[in-house]
């Protein structure tokens, strides 16, 4: 039983609060709609299939439109130009489910400390979070490549919770990635919930201290 009750919370962004997944089903459900025909796979569904189930994982970009190119050579004119779109269309396709916009103004209503940090490109990122409305219901966002750190280093953990004000021993970090979110907010003392997705934790003898199904049962472990 934990002595310090949670009174801040810091959120991973993607999986976390937005479904990442479900933008990437939008996303390549967008391209086959919109992008020239030569080539295209005759199969809608099986082609958003396909590429979508990359949501949930952390292939490089690059890499899935490498794939992409090969089920469909005319989609792009390269590698290249199609990272570039999708990190511009990318912020367009998220949404926020009713239930994490609601937990998010219940905690700034009740005066809980809510901050995100987040791996990845500062344009995006803050697409997305502007995109969402979630920049404006928390304290304070903390982008990777913006700091100059990426999780898991201590240092963006740290650098959230100055920003917060809030101490590590009350604060608990959700995310998704075992590593990234889990073992970093763990090495500079916050508890940690991580977000399943419908997986089994991997990671041994390190164990989060509370397994989420759904990031608004984050309200449940938290002090009013």
């Amino acid at each position: 039983m934990f002595r310090t009750p949670i009174t801040a919370v810091l959120f991973d962004l993607d999986n976390t609060l937005i479904d990442r997944s479900q933008a990437f089903e939008k996303l390549f459900g967008h391209w086959y709609d919109t992008l020239p025909t030569t080539d295209r796979p005759p199969d809608r569904d099986a082609f958003v299939s396909r590429m979508a189930k990359y949501g949930i994982g952390y292939a490089p970009i690059p890499d899935i439109y490498r794939e992409m190119l090969d089920l469909w050579l005319g989609s792009f004119p390269s590698v290249d130009a199609a990272v570039e779109a999708h990190f511009r269309a990318m912020p367009e396709m998220v949404g926020l489910h009713p239930k994490t916009r609601a937990m998010l103004k219940r905690f700034r209503n009740k005066g809980v400390t809510v901050g995100v940090v987040t791996n990845g490109g500062t344009e995006t990122q803050w697409g997305k979070l502007r995109k969402t409305g979630i920049a404006d219901m928390v304290t304070a966002c903390v982008v990777s490549e913006e700091f100059g750190v990426w999780k898991p280093d201590p240092a963006i953990f740290e650098r959230a919770l100055a920003l917060i004000g809030a101490e590590a021993g009350s604060t608990v970090f959700v995310g998704d990635n075992a590593e990234h979110d889990i073992l970093g907010a763990t090495g500079v003392g916050m508890r940690t919930a991580w977000m399943s997705l419908g997986r089994k934790w991997e990671i041994e003898p390190e164990r989060p201290d509370y397994v989420l199904n759904a990031v608004w049962e984050a309200e449940d472990i938290v002090a009013f």
